[in-house]
């Protein structure tokens, strides 16, 4: 993956007509960790958000390379993406002079963005979630995501 993003044409370099100046990147959960991992080594996104993302370590000089604007969003309820957890990336990024905002969103817990899907069993009866940590969260989700498209607006 970091060979195709590092490639001579870069993020969006596949796509017609795209500028790789101003491609922004939305990474939720382990696709917002493997996000964080391509920027930090300089992929070349101009905004980078990530819903509840599993973290990197935060190790300042490692991120020496990125050069976006950070988005970082989690519940304050998330086992999974603690608030101290995110706030530690963000120091991380403020030590290496990385622009970088967090939003926590108070009672949302882990993939509160994610809207429940109507499951039923074998017998047709609905299915409980048993995640504990894990819930939609319907006043967040889409406040998160305004987030994003601000963060976006913002980096232009």
């Amino acid at each position: 993956m970091r060979e195709s993003i590092q490639s001579p044409g870069g993020p969006g370099g596949a796509f017609r007509g795209s500028d790789p100046n101003r491609i922004a990147a939305v990474g939720y959960g382990a696709g917002a960790r493997i996000l964080l991992e391509l920027a930090k080594d300089g992929a070349g996104f101009k905004a980078v958000a990530v819903i509840h993302p599993a973290l990197p370590l935060a190790q300042s000089g490692e991120w020496a390379d990125a050069n976006a604007t950070y988005l970082l969003c989690t519940g304050s309820n998330d086992p999974l993406c603690t608030p101290t957890q995110l706030l530690e990336l963000g120091d991380t990024l403020q030590k290496a002079e990385i622009d970088w905002r967090a939003n926590i969103y108070g009672g949302a817990q882990h993939a509160f963005w994610s809207r429940p899907k109507e499951s039923t069993g074998s017998d047709g009866a609905p299915v409980e979630r048993t995640v504990p940590g894990v819930g939609y969260h319907a006043s967040h989700a889409p406040r998160a995501w305004q987030a994003v498209l601000d963060l976006i607006v913002s980096a232009d």
